[in-house]
């Protein structure tokens, strides 16, 4: 976990009237930087939109959305910069989590394999007895991984999942040849894609890879809470909604010059280039209101089902995992 600290920029890229005065504080916990899944987060912090909307955001960054997710289950943050999925999961347990916006659509996620595997592991199939690369077990990522795994006909456990993170521990890792296989986000992927250093198997980047893996409308990052919290502090809720929101509807129209920009200083850490580009490949994760939508949960709850028999049995009512009356 790196170290804790409230986030506050000195300069906006959007257009804002005075900071309020008087903000609640909330600890969040982030599920990993410089993902498109998580970018309306991101944006929100490098451009006061929380502090505009009554909060002082601590917020306390970790390798993947599986630790963001015990840190709030444990009481040590209130609220995950997360993947929805993380909801059903713990549902299915007999937990409550509820997520309250939406950040992004469609999975973002891909699964590549070295170059020099080229021809060796042609599909999913080919993935058993090798190590993937993952943000974090148990995370999205790894989620992605098993889910293509037991599609291709091998078990969800037939390959090792390492966590790697989501910046340059990653990176280092893919080409240090640690794994054979790295299941995550741009611009990790944008960025070996760059370099011809990967050849990506399975790619939930944009609305038609997504739809084509999943078989639905998907929802990805978002924000979520213990329920009982979210009940207890509905009005802290909708003002992080609210900057996600406005996060949201910015990323709608910006230039990739201007999302990249209005990111936190040195978020940006394989270059503006890179990160530009992988913006217009995930632009379409941001036309949405951020509503998660009953279809979407289905989607989720369905690719869920597909690999971990404990969910399938489980029927999750997908009722309390999301809510949308605090989006305006």
């Amino acid at each position: 976990m790196l170290k804790r600290r409230s986030l506050i920029a000195a300069t906006s890229l959007l257009a804002m009237p005075a900071i309020a005065q008087t903000r609640t504080k909330v600890r969040f916990a982030g599920g990993g930087v410089a993902l498109y899944g998580y970018m309306p987060f991101f944006i929100a912090i490098g451009q006061n939109l929380f502090a505009k909307h009554g909060l002082e955001p601590d917020v306390a960054m970790f390798p993947g959305g599986a630790l963001a997710m015990q840190a709030v289950l444990g009481g040590s943050s209130d609220i995950s910069c997360g993947f929805y999925e993380h909801t059903i999961q713990i549902a299915a347990k007999g937990g409550k989590l509820t997520a309250f916006v939406l950040q992004a659509q469609n999975s973002g996620l891909a699964l590549g394999i070295r170059k020099d595997l080229e021809g060796v592991i042609k599909t999913a199939a080919d993935l058993k007895g090798r190590k993937i690369g993952v943000s974090a077990p148990g995370s999205s990522t790894h989620l992605f991984a098993m889910q293509l795994m037991v599609k291709a006909g091998i078990g969800k456990s037939d390959a090792a999942a390492i966590g790697v993170g989501t910046t340059q521990t990653a990176v280092a890792a893919f080409q240090s040849k640690q794994i054979d296989a790295l299941s995550l986000f741009d611009p990790i992927i944008a960025d070996l894609e760059s370099r011809n250093e990967i050849v990506v198997l399975a790619d939930a980047r944009d609305t038609k890879g997504s739809t084509a893996i999943f078989g639905g409308p998907y929802a990805s990052g978002s924000l979520y809470a213990q329920s009982d919290w979210l009940a207890k502090n509905e009005a802290t809720c909708k003002m992080a909604a609210d900057a996600i929101v406005e996060a949201v509807t910015f990323l709608r129209s910006a230039t990739p010059e201007q999302a990249i920009g209005a990111l936190q200083k040195g978020m940006c850490f394989l270059g503006a280039n890179v990160c530009e580009s992988a913006f217009t490949s995930n632009r379409e994760a941001f036309n949405h209101d951020g509503r998660i939508t009953q279809a979407q949960a289905e989607t989720v709850k369905k690719m869920l089902a597909g690999f971990d028999p404990g969910i399938a049995a489980a029927n999750v009512d997908l009722g309390p995992t999301f809510t949308t009356r605090l989006v305006s």
